[in-house]
């Protein structure tokens, strides 16, 4: 996360390096999405027969996610189904503006579970 974050602030500036006066110049070149990092509260684990929720968010103590648990297989976000997606499309289909809602498709102990996920502010 803190790479993540990282990268996604250092994106709209650019950064000139004055090594003999060991001065830096930063230069904003973009303005910064609020909601860039906003998503639905889970983390996902790649394993060899899928996606799986590695860690739920939470948010003033508070799990940000209800009805998901960790070891769930996610198998589908809305219309994107996982075993055909690449990273950047699951990332994109779990993102969204805070209160919007993603339909989350689970396995668990071999049942299938539709879950609304609200996105959140982070």
């Amino acid at each position: 996360m803190i790479g993540w974050l990282g990268g996604n602030v250092l994106r709209g500036f650019r950064l000139m390096i004055d090594f003999p006066r060991r001065t830096t110049y930063w230069e904003r070149v973009s303005d910064l999405d609020p909601h860039e990092l906003d998503q639905v509260g889970v983390t996902l684990e790649k394993q060899s027969d899928g996606y799986f929720i590695a860690g739920i968010a939470q948010k003033s103590g508070k799990p940000t996610v209800d009805a998901v648990r960790v070891g769930d297989k996610l198998i589908r976000v809305d219309s994107v189904l996982l075993t055909s997606a690449t990273r950047g499309a699951i990332f994109a289909a779990l993102h969204g503006k805070p209160g919007e809602v993603r339909v989350l498709v689970l396995e668990r102990d071999g049942q299938q579970l539709t879950v609304p996920a609200k996105v959140t502010g982070f």
